[in-house]
């Protein structure tokens, strides 16, 4: 997995510290009645979400402020968004757990409840496409001041505009990437507290820009998916 793009809240993961695995995944709630002669009537009560999971090892000169952010969101219990891949949850850190050998070397553990799965929420098979699509569009919207990218010119009635704004994603993914990269250098280069201080808060910003761009473009690859395969 160390070509994708992992970010829980304003932390991202690149690399090697990206987790070989992620544990995701849950229940659906049922009632069975059982019936005279061994037939059985099953009703679906909705889902029950399990635990998200997964475990690393942070390196890098901004390894400890990182692992002090996450510690710090478990103990506000504060909802972050979680994103990988095709996968966006609204979570609470339930435990975090980590390991500090060296600045730049620190193991982690992570345990996540789901508080929204915008995807389940989504995939009711009746849901009109333009609801989805309009789901979709709406939680890119929510993260759009965080990335400082607009998403004027897209939505749920065709895929105008779609082509532009993935284009501006992909830019702006990169050039993020470059700019966190800076950041570390700095942090690491740096003469003096003041300037430290200065890479650090950086970094921070950074990587929650990241974060929140890797939302972006998977809320958008998603909805753009949706609308060709249903004007097809």
């Amino acid at each position: 997995m160390s070509n994708v793009i992992l970010s829980l809240g304003g932390v991202a993961f690149q690399d090697m510290e990206v987790p070989e695995k992620i544990s995701f995944g849950g229940k659906q709630r049922v009632a069975v009645q059982t019936l005279i002669g061994g037939g059985r009537v099953v009703e679906a009560l909705g889902i029950d979400d399990g635990e998200i999971s997964f475990s690393g090892i942070f390196s890098g000169n901004d390894a400890v402020n990182r692992a002090q952010l996450l510690d710090a969101a478990r103990a506000l219990g504060a909802t972050l968004p979680l994103v990988w891949d095709g996968f966006f949850y609204s979570v609470v850190i339930e435990e975090f757990t980590a390991e500090y050998r060296k600045p730049n070397l620190i193991p982690f553990g992570i345990t996540c409840v789901v508080v929204n799965d915008p995807l389940a929420s989504l995939a009711e098979i009746a849901a009109p496409l333009a609801d989805v699509v309009g789901g979709d569009l709406t939680a890119a919207s929510a993260l759009s001041g965080q990335a400082g990218l607009s998403l004027d010119g897209i939505g749920a009635a065709g895929l105008a505009g779609f082509p532009v704004v993935q284009g501006q994603l992909t830019a702006s993914i990169a050039e993020s990437d470059r700019s966190l990269a800076v950041a570390a250098a700095a942090l690491s280069g740096a003469a003096d507290a003041n300037s430290g201080i200065a890479a650090m808060n950086q970094t921070s910003s950074t990587s929650a820009q990241l974060a929140a761009l890797s939302g972006i473009n998977g809320y958008v690859n998603r909805a753009a998916t949706n609308l060709a395969n249903g004007l097809l």
